[in-house]
C-alpha cells in the first residue's frame, strides 16, 4: 500500500504528521508523531526530535513511520511549499 499525503491545518492526534516550512533558502520538515511510533524507528525523525531536518529526510521518516500507522501522513504546509514530485497531496 502506498502512503497517502493529506493536507491538514494541524497534526493528527495519534497519527503521523509532517510540518513543512522554509528557513532561509532551505525547505525543512518536522515529523510529528507519538513517541511510541518514533522511538526505536531508526529514522531521522528519531535522531532529531527538534524537527529541523531536511525535507527529504523528513518525508522518508514520515513514510516509514506511516507504514505502521494506516499509511497516511498529515501534511501541514501553510507556506504552500509542497512539490508534486514528493507525491500526490490530497486536499479535503
Amino acid at each position: 500500500m502506498s502512503t497517502s499525503f493529506i493536507l491538514c491545518e494541524n497534526p493528527v492526534p495519534g497519527g503521523v504528521s509532517i510540518r513543512i516550512y522554509q528557513d532561509a533558502d532551505m525547505v525543512l520538515g518536522q515529523v510529528i508523531a507519538p513517541d511510541s511510533v518514533i522511538d526505536g524507528s531508526h529514522t531521522a525523525a528519531e535522531a532529531d526530535k527538534d524537527g529541523e531536518i531536511g525535507i527529504h529526510q523528513a518525508l522518508a521518516s514520515a513514510i516509514e513511520l506511516a507504514a505502521s500507522n494506516n499509511d497516511q501522513v498529515a501534511v501541514i504546509d501553510p507556506q504552500g511549499l509542497w512539490k508534486e514530485e514528493w507525491g500526490a497531496l490530497i486536499r479535503l
